[in-house]
């Protein structure tokens, strides 16, 4: 139990997609499956997903996780042998990654929301939208922990129990499934109102919940109780994109988050209170500050 509490849910995940495909690149080339696993079966392996176009970041994680397996039994770890480290290496120089997805700022968002509008007929959906748009950038929020990925997600998205209205002037959401997160230990974090109402998460989401009162399930529903797509929210962010005169192949939905981390960053905010707010674990939260990644 302690052991598997080391790891949260979506590591677990992680790391049996890791070995699920190693597994099927073995069975696929009727390759030998032999533990402890030898460098040259993870050099092939490592070839194998580079020329399935995986990206180098993806590939160093799959290594990881079957580098976790090794040193949790206690066994020979073939992922540190030089031969793996320089075909990792070789990965990362002939595939440099890159994030193309710029930051949601504050300025792109008010423009976004002005745009909806236009953009989206009816109202209903304008107001959900203005909802999500709003709590997804100022609570550093992932768009999967807002709404479901995947039908099999609609359990682990914010619901509309875990929201209290403390007063009218701020709201409190508990995140009980997030990424990194340790022990099964939620969160809570607290949103406050502004002074500008149509930029204001409070009254978005107190707007959303007069037209949709439901009291369980998901907290982003629509009228008829089903919930809000993956689809439906970057359908309509990419149309608003578009209307503002903006790349849509470079504005998704995780560009909230980088474009809450930029702005707390041009406020002044230092790295360890964004990192708290973000709920990053690691310095990761430095790629997220692009200050000079935008002209407004």
């Amino acid at each position: 139990m302690l052991l598997r509490s080391s790891l949260s849910p979506s590591s677990r995940r992680s790391y049996l997609r890791s070995w699920s495909l190693l597994l099927e690149f073995c069975k696929s080339y009727t390759l030998p499956f032999v533990f402890p696993c030898c460098p040259t079966l993870i050099c092939n392996f490592v070839g194998h997903l580079h020329n399935k176009h995986h990206s180098p970041n993806s590939i160093t994680s799959h290594i990881s996780a079957i580098s976790y397996i090794h040193k949790l039994c206690e066994v020979y770890d073939p992922t540190h042998s030089f031969m793996v480290r320089k075909i990792l290496k070789g990965a990362h120089n002939l595939r440099k990654s890159f994030d193309s997805r710029l930051p949601i700022t504050k300025a792109i968002l008010t423009n976004l929301i002005a745009a909806l509008q236009h953009t989206v007929a009816n109202e209903h959906d304008r107001v959900i939208l203005r909802a999500i748009f709003l709590l997804a950038f100022h609570g550093f929020m992932r768009l999967g922990e807002l709404i479901p990925i995947s039908p099999a997600q609609i359990d682990k998205v914010i619901q509309r129990s875990h929201v209290l209205f403390v007063d009218s002037a701020s709201v409190q959401i508990s995140l009980h499934y997030y990424k990194h997160m340790k022990n099964n230990q939620s969160m809570t974090i607290t949103l406050s109102s502004n002074s500008q109402p149509t930029f204001c998460p409070v009254t978005a989401l107190q707007n959303y919940l007069d037209i949709v009162p439901h009291t369980s399930g998901p907290l982003f529903t629509f009228k008829s109780g089903r919930p809000i797509t993956h689809n439906f929210v970057s359908s309509h962010l990419k149309n608003a994109v578009q209307f503002i005169g903006l790349n849509p192949s470079h504005y998704l939905g995780h560009s909230f988050r980088i474009g809450a981390a930029t702005e707390a960053a041009k406020l002044g905010m230092s790295e360890t209170v964004i990192q708290r707010l973000g709920r990053w674990h690691s310095n990761a939260v430095q790629r997220y500050i692009r200050i000079n990644a935008f002209k407004v």
